[in-house]
């Protein structure tokens, strides 16, 4: 049973991601996220970049740490190397498969093994049918390697409580790779050195709290001498504002996420299961697990960055570790009432595809920024650009892009967040004297129905420099003809005619010298 039941969750989340990945999208965003998710161009940049000799940069000869996810685009070289550019995104979202793949067959034996061999290949159906898990895998993004090694550090966390064989190494050996791939993987690492304390390992707790620490210790010595700054840039980017701005745009995200996703009754599960050991007489340790000693602090953690752009990417680990509290409140349930629940949780996951415009489906789906990527590159070669979206414009055009909103800029993420801006995580700094002052040959951005730009380049701003709209292209989520039209000939009025027909988004050229 519980064979046959896995090997048709691993069915279902290869249907779901492959949906997802043909289909569906990556972000709200939907005209610029078809093709996978912009930001994940940024990491297949620095991979090429990093085959071509110049290092990992985002422009050769500036060393910027422009991404989050080291061993992922580390990863990415090889992949990079064996299927080219025009394919990297194919292959990403199958290397995501396989972690997601890794995760949920994870999950599905400690489930077994702590509660029995059916809940464990329900646990495994349940985390397939999970529509974030296929956004996820879908993106390019390194979200379900995260997920694979959360899961993975869990598993072996409880377990070298439990003093099995080698899982205390593995534990080091997971935390290391996590720390690795994510800015923030050193959390969870610490998290678990204090769950084996409080359970008595304190041998242990102090082995993986050293090698986290050693870890973390080395990967900040590296960066300090390759790009000059101990955090990633994308962090000085994106960690801005104030804590009582970020935590009221996270508690918002919250609130949606919650709603949407399904997540809502893994949240009350956890929760149930936290008030449970709180009301128990017997000492703390005695009933902790994992789950319990890690939800609390991790939402706590993403609400005070700020959340996240991608919404639900960092909560994924909730999805299993909800499951996981589910099944354990009803442990002693019969099949039947298993088998009713499980329909239940699957009804309340799946209410995603309805409300998510994430999976509005069209077979003839629209990328505006791989149009215009490849677009640029070919009208315009050799050109410097300018833009508030630096991964796949960047990534197929080839040019040398300077990043508006600061994720590969030093100088813009390292600005303070100015006062009334804006709230969402890494679109809240921007400098557009000094965008100007670089002299890109282009600039692109959101252009309003008075033609000034976003990120304070008003019209009279970006004339006055000597720029002048040239191309206007489709916002929206399906195609039309054409897509991008060239507007040098063309007056004002006519061009906000059509920045009003839904060409949103703009290209401006230098020229002329202000």
């Amino acid at each position: 049973m519980k064979r046959r039941l896995l090997a048709a969750a691993l069915a279902i989340l290869a249907l779901g991601c492959f949906l997802q990945a043909a289909w569906g999208y990556s972000h709200f965003d939907l005209a610029g996220h078809a093709a996978g998710s912009d930001d994940a161009y940024i990491s297949y940049r620095y991979a090429f970049n990093l085959i071509a000799g110049h290092g990992l940069v985002f422009n050769p000869g500036e060393r910027v740490e422009g991404y989050t996810n080291l061993l992922y685009v580390l990863l990415m070289v090889p992949v990079a190397w064996l299927t080219g550019p025009e394919r990297v995104l194919a292959a990403s979202v199958a290397l995501n498969f396989g972690f997601a793949a890794l995760a949920l067959a994870q999950f599905s034996g400690f489930v077994s093994r702590r509660l029995g061999d059916l809940p464990g290949g329900v646990a495994a159906l349940l985390l397939a049918i999970c529509p974030s898990i296929w956004i996820a895998v879908a993106s390019g993004l390194e979200t379900p390697l995260v997920l694979c090694l959360q899961v993975g550090i869990w598993i072996a966390a409880e377990e070298a409580v439990e003093g099995r064989k080698n899982r205390l190494l593995l534990l080091a050996g997971l935390s290391v790779l996590l720390i690795l791939t994510r800015a923030d993987g050193f959390l969870m690492p610490g998290l678990a050195a204090v769950f084996l304390f409080l359970k008595g390992r304190r041998r242990g707790a102090l082995a993986i709290a050293a090698t986290a620490a050693a870890t973390v210790a080395l990967l900040v010595l590296w960066r300090l001498s390759y790009y000059g700054w101990p955090l990633p840039n994308t962090y000085y980017a994106k960690v801005s504002g104030t804590p009582g701005a970020r935590i009221e745009v996270s508690l918002e995200q919250l609130s949606l996420i919650v709603s949407t996703t399904g997540l809502l009754l893994h949240v009350f599960a956890l929760l149930l299961l936290v008030l449970k050991l709180a009301r128990r007489r017997e000492p703390l340790s005695s009933g902790l697990s994992f789950p319990v000693l890690f939800f609390l602090p991790w939402v706590g953690y993403w609400i005070y960055v700020g959340g996240d752009v991608f919404y639900e990417r960092f909560l994924l680990i909730l999805f299993p570790m909800g499951l996981f509290a589910i099944l354990s409140l009803v442990k002693e349930a019969r099949p039947r009432a298993l088998a009713r629940l499980a329909v239940a949780v699957c009804a309340v996951q799946l209410i995603q595809i309805p409300l998510d415009q994430r999976f509005s489906y069209l077979p003839d789906r629209y990328d505006r920024w791989v149009l215009l990527g490849r677009y640029l590159g070919e009208r315009h070669p050799g050109a410097v650009l300018a833009s508030d979206a630096v991964g796949k414009m960047p990534y197929f055009s080839g040019m040398r892009t300077i990043d508006m909103l600061g994720l590969t800029d030093v100088h813009i993420a390292h600005r303070p967040t100015k006062p009334g801006g804006r709230r969402v995580p890494g679109h809240n700094k921007t400098d557009p004297g000094y965008v100007l002052a670089r002299r890109p040959d282009l600039i692109a951005s959101w252009i309003s129905y008075s033609l000034d730009m976003d990120w304070g380049l008003y019209r009279k701003v970006y004339e006055d420099a000597g720029y002048r709209v040239r191309y206007l292209i489709n916002a929206g989520p399906e195609p039309r003809e054409p897509n991008l039209i060239d507007v040098a000939g063309l007056g004002e009025d006519e061009i906000s005619r059509k920045v009003g027909l839904g060409y949103g988004y703009a290209v401006l050229e230098l020229r002329t010298q202000p």
